[in-house]
């Protein structure tokens, strides 16, 4: 190497030596982090094995491991790995993952969680953990790779620290979703969006649905309130969609069994199997259909959930319908998302059917 060379080499590392120091902001550094691992939905909880094992570790599985509605057979609304400190340590790998649960019971002074989170926080921070109640979660972000978001959970006590897991569940669980939405939306819409597609429902429907390039037009029935049914096939799984739009004229109009006619119609007279006599309806006897309240574009919205069964064979799956309202226009849209994916987990593919709905826009 040159003299001139060694120069230049040894004049970029100081260079990038008091960039480092000089910046107090942690994310303006210039870092070599690496880019955080690890699926969507899955949540790595590092904490004390006493804490885990007692009624603290109970509580975080009944509500982070809860059942998500609604699919035909049980499944976890997050998936949860537990490691504890130690483990961390001897395998840095594991501080490579995307989304983190740190849990500590501040009153033990010996716990190597305790001390992990009173470094994090700081000790002005960690103060006010120990002596307010309502302090309790705290939120960090790329700590040992870019990408990662640590959430924070502490408490002085075992009871005031399951308390603080169940009143703080909701808020972390949307935290993880919007962490996620990325990546849900790049395995959604890994080929891009369908502008065809794009294009047929604007100028049909006055809204723009955002469909994934990869799904297929099924059937194109302007006359039956301007139906368009797209599919999307993989190895593991049919996903479809029906949009359909539908005069508005008042709160009737999506109510529950206006909703569940509408599906049921277009599973009678368009969706059935090599079996005599069959066709699609929505079952709702061995499953409720649950309904929720939403806001989509600034339009109010309902969702609805349950599971389809094919009358006269053997097939089912989850649904979901997503009613969109123009109370302006006096007309609302209706997307219908239903999967038959036998034997797989279906909980990632009924959030991208959410995610679709979601970006509607009038």
């Amino acid at each position: 190497m040159t003299a001139v060379l060694k120069y230049i080499c040894a004049a970029i590392a100081l260079s990038i030596l008091t960039i480092s120091c000089g910046v107090s902001d942690p994310s303006q550094q210039l870092t070599t982090k690496p880019t955080a691992l690890g699926k969507m939905n899955e949540i790595v909880v590092v904490t004390d094995n006493d804490i885990w094992e007692s009624h603290v570790g109970d509580t975080i599985k009944y509500f982070f491991g809860s059942v998500y509605p609604i699919t035909p057979s049980p499944e976890p609304t997050f998936d949860l790995r537990r490691y504890e400190m130690a483990d961390l340590n001897a395998a840095p790998l594991i501080k490579q993952l995307r989304t983190y649960l740190i849990v500590a019971n501040l009153e033990d002074d010996d716990s190597p969680m305790t001390e992990f989170v009173k470094k994090d926080l700081g000790e002005e921070r960690f103060q006010k953990a120990l002596t307010d109640p309502s302090f309790h979660t705290s939120i960090g972000r790329n700590k040992w790779a870019n990408g990662q978001i640590l959430i924070y959970l502490f408490a002085k006590g075992l009871d005031d620290l399951s308390a603080a897991v169940e009143s703080s569940y909701e808020g972390i669980a949307a935290k993880v979703n919007e962490h996620d939405r990325e990546q849900l939306y790049q395995s959604s819409y890994s080929r891009g969006e369908g502008t065809g597609f794009i294009s047929k429902m604007t100028e049909r429907y006055g809204a723009e649905v955002k469909i994934p390039a990869d799904y297929k037009l099924v059937l194109d029935a302007p006359e039956d309130n301007g139906m368009i049914w797209l599919r999307r096939d993989t190895k593991d799984a049919i996903i479809n969609l029906a949009v359909r739009q539908f005069p508005y004229t008042g709160p009737e109009s999506v109510a529950k069994e206006n909703i569940k006619k509408n599906f049921n119609d277009f599973g009678r007279k368009y969706v059935s199997s090599p079996a005599e006599g069959s066709y699609v309806v929505i079952n709702d006897v061995d499953l409720p259909m649950l309904e929720w309240n939403r806001e989509i574009s600034g339009h109010y919205a309902k969702e609805y959930r349950g599971i389809w069964e094919m009358e006269n064979d053997f097939m089912g799956g989850p649904f979901q319908s997503y009613v969109i309202v123009n109370e302006k226009a006096k007309k609302m849209i209706q997307i219908d998302g239903f999967i038959m994916a036998p034997g797989k987990d279906k909980r990632n593919m009924m959030q991208q059917i959410e995610l679709i709905a979601s970006r509607t826009k009038w």
